[in-house]
């Protein structure tokens, strides 16, 4: 069976992750998934982070499932962070998902449903992983500049020429 699969390229982060794990250089920096670590290197759970949990153990009666929308207090609660008063609750959803690629790839098959024309648009670079959802649905794709690799800041004026 596993004889009919191809190779598939190594991901870039991945491969920059593994770099750094075999630099043995004391001043390294490490460009590759965006957590935050300490001085050690260690990716520390957060005060925050431990306080939710210990108030989850504490309160948290059931592991039940609470359907396709999720939590409704959580997404209430994300919908006053992010929006505030600016969109009607109206014209608000919520979906709980696996995670963010399990999340791209929801989003992406709604897509596939709602609009099958659609382009969407990802920045470059970005994860293979999505591409390849966007590749396995045959969903029209374009990219816009997003780093300079000459710089190493942001291609703003690209980005927005592409956008445009």
């Amino acid at each position: 069976m596993f004889d009919k699969l191809n190779a598939q390229p190594q991901d870039k982060i991945l491969k920059l992750m593994g770099a750094y794990k075999a630099d043995v250089r004391k001043n390294k920096i490490d460009l590759g998934v965006g957590v935050y670590k300490d001085a050690s290197g260690s990716t520390p759970i957060m005060r925050a982070v431990k306080a939710a949990e210990k108030q989850l153990w504490k309160n948290q009666e059931t592991k039940s499932y609470v359907g396709l929308a999720g939590d409704p207090e959580f997404a209430s609660s994300m919908f006053d962070l992010v929006l505030g008063t600016a969109v009607s609750p109206d014209h608000l959803a919520a979906i709980a998902t696996p995670g963010g690629t399990g999340a791209v790839r929801q989003a992406l098959e709604l897509i596939k449903l709602a609009a099958p024309t659609a382009t969407v648009w990802f920045s470059n670079p970005t994860w293979p992983n999505h591409l390849s959802i966007v590749t396995h649905l045959e969903i029209n794709r374009s990219d816009y500049r997003y780093f300079d690799s000459k710089t190493g800041a942001v291609d703003f004026d690209g980005m927005q020429a592409d956008i445009e």
